[in-house]
């Protein structure tokens, strides 16, 4: 019966699965019994007879290698192994040539991407370039004005000083000027006199020494009167100098700023450029600071200004520019 089995080819009405299972039959063994003695599992068996060669989670080669073994235990020819496909991949002769996808140079990609970076960069630093120009200016501007505002004020103040010097030297004209006129007219009533009565000439002489007498009594009055408002004017300036001693005996901060008169800006900053003042103050104003090792100043019109550090007077160089200097001095 094996004989015969080997003899018979594979026909075209019969697949390969019907083959594997009427070859079985004709041994008369069952599925359970093929799979005891080949080693396979029921189900592969199963699957071959019922022509599925394509197995989940089973390679195509090992279906191949279940197949030969099935083959073989039925004493069928070998050659039936190639009938039936096994879910390889059969890659035809003339293959067609797979086109190339078309990628676009990276290069030029990454040019354009740092050209547009410099781009917004330089706008970026050009507009921040402008507002510091802008801000610069603003700042020009405001201390220009502040300085024209101080030389202004310094040109009246030098004009009002000249009326009053013009002032005091008119008074002063006026006062000689009287003080003559009066000498004159006393020593011109005694000429007339005398020439009035110079036909009685002996009669009269008495007379005559009066009047001189009397025109050197009015002579020392005068320089009496004179030598009498130059006292009084030493007294009235004294006390000035008075109210300047006490002023400067009464600081006792450590660093105190008058403005005295007009406007001036003004600047103060400790060592750590922390700001304790910085505006435009007004005639009267007084500022106060202590407890701080060192201050640094900006004075923008040091004539109406006066500094007084530590109760000492600290002068300034008044040269219609900006003060800039720190306190303690460098010594």
């Amino acid at each position: 019966m094996l004989q015969e089995t080997d003899n018979t080819p594979l026909t075209d009405t019969l697949s390969l699965g019907q083959q594997f299972k009427q070859a079985r039959e004709v041994l008369n063994l069952s599925v359970e019994e093929v799979a005891e003695k080949t080693l396979l599992k029921k189900s592969h068996i199963e699957s071959f007879e019922n022509d599925i060669f394509i197995l989940k989670r089973v390679p195509p080669a090992f279906v191949k290698g279940y197949v030969r073994n099935y083959l073989r235990f039925l004493r069928l020819p070998e050659e039936w192994i190639h009938s039936v496909q096994y879910g390889e991949v059969i890659v035809p002769k003339k293959a067609k040539p797979i086109t190339p996808i078309k990628i676009s140079n990276v290069r030029s990609q990454t040019r354009w991407l740092k050209w547009l970076s410099s781009l917004v960069l330089l706008v970026a630093l050009g507009m921040t370039l402008t507002w510091w120009w802008q801000e610069y200016q603003k700042d020009q501007q405001s201390r220009d004005q502040l300085v024209r505002t101080q030389e202004y004020n310094m040109v009246d103040l030098d004009n009002s000083v000249n009326i009053l010097d013009s002032n005091i030297l008119v008074n002063n004209s006026n006062g000689d000027s009287s003080v003559n006129n009066t000498i004159d007219s006393d020593t011109a009533a005694p000429s007339a006199n005398t020439n009035e009565v110079s036909p009685v000439a002996p009669s009269l002489s008495v007379p005559l020494d009066a009047s001189q007498n009397v025109q050197e009594e009015k002579t020392p009055q005068t320089e009496t009167s004179r030598s009498e408002d130059i006292p009084q004017q030493s007294t009235t300036a004294e006390p000035t100098m008075d109210t300047v001693d006490t002023q400067k005996a009464v600081i006792t901060d450590e660093l105190r700023i008058e403005i005295t008169q007009g406007q001036s800006w003004i600047s103060v900053k400790d060592t750590k450029n922390k700001r304790l003042a910085e505006k435009l103050y007004n005639a009267g104003d007084v500022l106060s600071f202590n407890d701080y090792e060192q201050y640094q100043l900006i004075i923008g019109a040091p004539i109406n200004v006066r500094i007084y550090y530590q109760g000492q007077d600290v002068p300034l160089q008044i040269d219609g520019r900006v003060a800039r200097f720190k306190l303690p001095l460098a010594k």
